[in-house]
């Protein structure tokens, strides 16, 4: 049956406001008053279910005046409404016996559930009245001795009765709430468990009553509970975050509130209200966005020590290559070499790096995989336990691969860690390389394959698989099996995206209990090693030309004028720019060439480049620098006709660029 309400409120607008949210949320306006007189007037002769009293109001009756007349008159439930109560308007108030008080502004929400609730306990204590009035004829007529004691007891009775309809009545409104809540003991038994919470945790009403809250919510760390239950008992309430489980496990976040509910009479803590909103999903959306932005960090942090990192391994590339070169015995000469390869293989990473901040791909050369197997068998064989077995496995004369050799180690890597995390009891890795040739019935077979020549690379464990529902998500991002801060569920992401743009695909076979198999297709490249690639010519040396070197980093500049000394140049140093242009200035006839860093101290290389083409215009330069490529002004050093070398490079790489700016100085003197 539509509930009818009486409004009064002296204010038009407000009132209209009123009439127009109660008619929205299925009330019948009987009549809206203006004062105090006019509302006892009309409340008399229409009988409503309920009247809102603006306790502000004009004439001479106020709202809480006016109130205390329909109170003592009509017994009808009235609701206060107020945009400030001071104290002793408030105390006034509560002597009307007011069903409820709404502070203003509200919302609908609130005005609902303040109107259902005074409705409600007007109903159930005009049915209490009523039960008390034949339960205390009766007693009086049973026993006049027995009077003082049954009040006592009646009184008891009368409030768990109240509160037993009164929860009853709420729980009909907060089976609608999509909150998860629940009422549970002081001693932890559930007494009432909403939809929501059958929802949220998998546990429906019948099987949650008289069980332990704990138990259904899943919640396994103590301290929590004991923190919550403890502040809900000093304070009345609790609001914090819990990490609980759901009946079949999975984990879930929730934002927990806590309420103390007291008896009315007495003040006694009689239960606990538990109200639990899902923050999973909003968790894991903030997770990602803290992960991107680590990203993010990472790509700026990239950036700021490419340089030093390309200053460190220029030294070590160039020694490298002399010491190799100075016919050393075969076990130093070995060390030499493993000194460079080393040095290449970081000045690589380094670059990989930057490329990717930039979202660049590096540069794709051909090479044997078996010489990348043979590398990662060498390094998992040293670090991973000796719990796993290593195995590799390749046929013989086998096709060369286009790519990129740095990023395919990363990709065999991520596979390879990933299988040693899958095998923490130990088990056997193997690592297989063989052709194969896919043709149109045996492409279709696989997720993303076409027809063509294939060298396939294959990563296998003896770990205990993946179930179909974990195979169709592994390649998602952000998606992991691992324990929380032990994976980004950026690996194989990153592994695919390399794969592809490889023009290759990825093949997963898997099942629980049967291991794991990662297949890469990488499209084989025909011909030989002499067809993909000419034999290095000789560098060119220098024929006693002095050449000014000017580089903050002294093993850098060390390094260089070493190796400009041994291929035939005579050398001058510069600690910074205002040293070079000093030098410069100095030694200006017989310079034949500058070779300059660009991030340099006091005076930095396209300064210094400025001040020393206005002071020797024709002085050939050769700008060396540790910055990507994208950092670099290259638009001024076009303009002044700058060759570019980027560190880390080779003794090689040095003299060719030397020779070249030489050679184009002496084809145009006059530029």
């Amino acid at each position: 049956m539509t509930a009818r309400i009486l409004i009064t409120e002296d204010e038009m607008v407000v009132a209209l406001d009123l009439e127009q949210r109660l008619t929205r949320l299925g009330y019948e306006i009987c009549a809206t008053a203006a004062s105090g007189e006019e509302s006892t007037r009309l409340a008399t002769e229409l009988k409503p279910d309920l009247v809102l009293m603006d306790i502000q109001l004009q004439g001479e009756l106020d709202g809480i005046q006016a109130a205390a007349l329909i109170r003592s008159e009509l017994d009808l439930p009235v609701v206060f409404l107020t945009a400030n109560a001071d104290e002793k308007t408030f105390q006034r108030a509560q002597l009307t016996h007011a069903a409820s008080y709404l502070l203003k502004p509200f919302k609908e929400r609130e005005l609902q559930l303040c109107i259902e609730l005074a409705l409600t306990n007007h109903a159930l204590q005009r049915q209490q009245r009523e039960a008390r009035d034949q339960l205390e004829q009766r007693v009086i007529e049973r026993t006049a001795l027995l009077a003082e004691s049954n009040e006592t007891l009646r009184n008891e009775m009368h409030a768990r009765i109240l509160a037993q309809e009164k929860t009853r009545a709420q729980a009909a409104l907060l089976d609608k709430a999509r909150d998860a809540i629940f009422v549970r003991s002081l001693d932890g038994l559930i007494t009432y468990w909403n939809r929501s919470a059958e929802r949220l945790y998998g546990h429906s009403a019948p099987e949650a009553l008289a069980r332990q809250a704990d138990e259904l919510t899943g919640s396994r760390d103590e301290l929590p509970r004991i923190q919550s239950l403890a502040a809900t008992l000093a304070d009345g309430e609790w609001t914090g975050e819990l990490v609980h489980h759901r009946r079949d496990g999975s984990e879930l976040i929730v934002e927990s509130r806590w309420t103390l509910v007291r008896d009315d009479l007495t003040g006694a803590p009689l239960n606990i209200l538990v109200v639990n909103t899902d923050m999973t999903e909003r968790k894991k959306i903030e997770a990602q966005f803290l992960r991107a932005q680590r990203l993010e960090s990472i790509g700026s942090l990239a950036s700021g020590i490419a340089h030093d990192l390309n200053n460190v391994f220029t030294p070590l590339l160039m020694s490298g290559q002399i010491l190799a070169e100075s016919g050393l015995p075969e076990a130093d000469r070995r060390l030499a070499d493993i000194m460079l390869a080393s040095a290449k293989r970081g000045a690589d990473m380094v670059k990989q790096i930057l490329l990717f901040v930039r979202g660049r791909e590096g540069e794709r050369e051909p090479f044997r995989l078996e010489h990348l197997i043979k590398e990662v068998h060498h390094l998992i064989q040293e670090t991973f336990p000796r719990s796993i077995a290593i195995r590799s496995r390749f046929a013989a004369d086998l096709p060369f691969v286009l790519g990129d050799a740095t990023r395919l180690h990363q990709v065999l890597m991520n596979l390879c860690v990933n299988a040693r995390d899958a095998m923490s009891t130990g088990g056997e890795l193997t690592l297989t390389l063989e052709r194969r040739t896919l043709d149109a019935s045996a492409a279709a077979l696989i997720p993303g394959a076409i027809v063509g020549d294939f060298i396939r690379l294959s990563v296998s464990d003896t770990g205990p698989g993946m179930s179909p529902e974990v195979l169709a998500k592994i390649f998602d991002p952000f998606f992991t099996t691992k324990a929380p801060g032990k994976g980004t569920g950026l690996g194989l992401a990153t592994v695919q995206t390399i794969v592809r743009d490889h023009g290759g695909f990825l093949q997963v076979e898997s099942a629980l209990g049967s291991g794991a198999h990662f297949h890469i297709y990488l499209p084989a490249v025909t011909g030989t090693c002499d067809d993909l690639a000419e034999a290095p010519e000789e560098p060119p040396a220098g024929n006693g030309e002095w050449i000014l070197l000017a580089d903050d980093d002294r093993a850098v500049r060390e390094i260089i004028k070493s190796s400009l000394e041994a291929s035939g140049y005579h050398a001058l140093t510069a600690c910074d720019g205002t040293d070079a242009l000093a030098q410069v200035a100095t030694h200006r006839d017989r310079l034949a060439c500058l070779v300059l860093d660009l991030m340099m101290p006091h005076l930095d290389g396209l300064a210094a480049i400025r001040a020393i083409r206005r002071l020797h215009p024709t002085l050939p330069i050769v700008a060396i620098s540790g910055l990507d490529p994208a950092e670099r002004p290259q638009a001024s050093l076009d303009e002044y006709k700058i060759t570019v070398l980027s560190k880390p490079f080779t003794h090689e790489q040095l003299l060719y660029a030397l020779h070249e700016c030489l050679i184009k100085a002496y084809a145009h003197p006059a530029n």
